[in-house]
């Protein structure tokens, strides 16, 4: 399974991706730009995408670029560290699978996995 991982935030990609690198083929980007450059070009499965991206941009603006480039051939999921329960309600209408609270966890992943 390929993963693709985006958030804004260097450190935190490079945890997550190591994290994720023990049991899937990761692929982490903190900047929204070469994150659709990539996309473009390269398959994936599974994309996590952090809720607040650079210059203002979120997850779902993201999300929304990516189907249009891909439609609905990858599972996505938003990582955020508090999601109330009408926002969530409006990310799974803007076709978020799921919510991953941060910190992520392998098993946190793979529950959603599960789940959806």
């Amino acid at each position: 399974m390929k993963i693709l991982l985006i958030d804004d935030e260097q450190l935190d990609v490079f945890i997550a991706q190591k994290l994720l690198s023990l049991e899937f083929d990761t692929t982490g980007i903190a900047s929204y730009g070469q994150a659709l450059q990539w996309a473009k070009e390269n398959h994936f499965d599974v994309v996590l995408i952090d809720y607040y991206l650079e210059d203002g941009k979120l997850g779902k603006d993201m999300l929304r670029e990516l189907l249009a480039i891909k439609g609905k051939a990858f599972k996505p999921y938003l990582l955020t560290n508090y999601v109330d329960g009408q926002e969530y309600e409006g990310l799974k209408r803007d076709g978020f699978l799921a919510i991953i609270e941060k910190p992520l966890t392998l098993e946190k992943f793979k529950q959603q996995l599960q789940l959806s």
